[in-house]
């Protein structure tokens, strides 16, 4: 899969350079929710128990400053494993790759029954960073 490129603004810039200070960890890119009043981090991959802390002490001292909810999200550059890092704790049960005659490259995933209610509202976020990511013509979710 081709590399997408990131752009990233001025606000993100500012965040990025305050959280790799804070952590000593590098981020591949930063989400602002004005909405949730969140900004989510994407570390790189092995570094999200490096940038959370002990205890996540860098996580509260990060929401302190900044006055927002953090979260860290560790990148994977297999999608599948990126996929199941963005539900975590709910495990994602037979997700797999498939491609069309055409070409058209699909990511599926399952999710239990019974915990497809807690995460229904998680799903057009994760589609919206997965289509970021990865080069996917379709992602279909399902119970």
């Amino acid at each position: 899969m081709g590399k997408k490129k990131i752009k990233l603004g001025l606000d993100e810039i500012g965040f990025i350079t305050t959280f790799e200070n804070f952590t000593k960890t590098n981020v591949k890119d930063c989400i602002i929710n004005t909405k949730k009043n969140k900004i989510t981090f994407v570390v790189e991959e092995g570094k999200a128990g490096a940038a959370i802390g002990r205890g996540g002490i860098n996580i509260k001292n990060l929401e302190q400053k900044l006055n927002k909810k953090v979260e860290v999200l560790e990148f994977s550059a297999d999608p599948l494993v990126f996929l199941s890092n963005l539900f975590r704790p709910i495990k994602i049960k037979n997700a797999y790759i498939s491609e069309k005659s055409d070409g058209s490259k699909i990511l599926n995933a399952s999710i239990a029954r019974d915990r497809f209610g807690m995460v229904k509202a998680k799903m057009n976020y994760a589609k919206e960073l997965i289509q970021k990511y990865y080069n996917f013509d379709e992602i279909n979710f399902q119970q």
